[in-house]
């Protein structure tokens, strides 16, 4: 009995005072729904901004470091501004509190800024391409115990953070262009200089292949068996691995077809016992 009686209670208040708590919730209502208005906006705005100049200003800015956190900080202003208008709006008296929230902010944007170079962050991002830990792959995700790398194999391979942090990683992914290096070791019957030259027009005709830096082969070895040519030229990151199997394959058709070119094959003589070679 006295349970229902409690239970009862709040809603027989709740269906007294139905008008009045309807009259509170449209006016805050209202102001919540302006706020929320105001906050989206302003938000959206800096974050077209912040968009814009990630792609037009921040490659060609010495030290992106500054702009990215006055962004921040304008994140913040905005949703401050945007709080105590609502609160003002409630009737509240915001002008001591709003001058020290703004205060904070400021400052708090400027120890980020001198702070961000002591905080451990990886060196990649969704995406890039890397290699740590003996695993290659596309990054996948991250979060904050560890980093998914999506395997060429399509398979996925999660390793922790503190691994990734304490081991080598290498980034393909974070210039926008790649070497290719290719070594050609040539038969001891081939001039050096004519397979140079018609390796290099080969090159030359790939339209992937960037033409500065400009490709380049240089003697590498040198044996009884030939000279060893290797080949260094760049592509961007994306057209890489099919660039470097054409080439190869380039390569391979010349040496079949093309006068000047015949690959080096290793051989091993056998001496039999009784003198005769096998």
């Amino acid at each position: 009995m006295a349970d229902a009686t409690a239970e009862s209670g709040p809603l027989k208040f709740i269906v007294s005072h139905s008008d009045e708590i309807a009259q509170q919730v449209g006016e805050y209502g209202y102001i919540i729904a302006d706020s929320l208005y105001l906050i989206v906006l302003g938000m959206l705005t800096v974050f077209v901004i912040h968009t814009l100049a990630s792609k037009f200003l921040y490659p060609y800015l010495p030290n992106a470091r500054l702009p990215r956190v006055v962004f921040g900080a304008l994140y913040l202003l905005v949703l401050v501004v945007t709080v105590l208008m609502a609160l003002k709006r409630a009737g509240f008296d915001t002008q001591g509190f709003g001058a020290a929230a703004l205060v904070l902010v400021l400052v708090g944007a400027s120890l980020v800024y001198f702070l961000i170079p002591f905080f451990p962050k990886l060196p990649f991002i969704p995406g890039h391409m890397i290699e740590t830990g003996g695993v290659t792959g596309v990054v996948d995700s991250i979060s904050s115990f560890h980093t998914t790398l999506r395997k060429f194999d399509g398979s996925l391979v999660f390793i922790p953070n503190a691994l990734v942090m304490a081991s080598r990683i290498e980034n393909f992914s974070y210039t926008p262009t790649r070497r290719i290096e290719i070594k050609a070791p040539l038969d001891s019957a081939c001039e050096p200089e004519v397979a140079r030259a018609l390796i290099l027009a080969a090159v030359a005709e790939d339209s992937r292949v960037l033409a500065d830096p400009a490709p380049a082969i240089f003697a590498t070895n040198a044996d009884a068996s030939g000279v060893e040519l290797t080949l260094y030229c760049w592509t961007t990151n994306e057209d890489y691995m099919s660039t470097r199997s054409d080439l190869w394959l380039r390569l391979i058709s010349m040496a079949r077809e093309e006068e000047g070119i015949a690959l080096a094959i290793p051989t091993q003589e056998i001496q039999l016992r009784d003198g005769r070679a096998a």
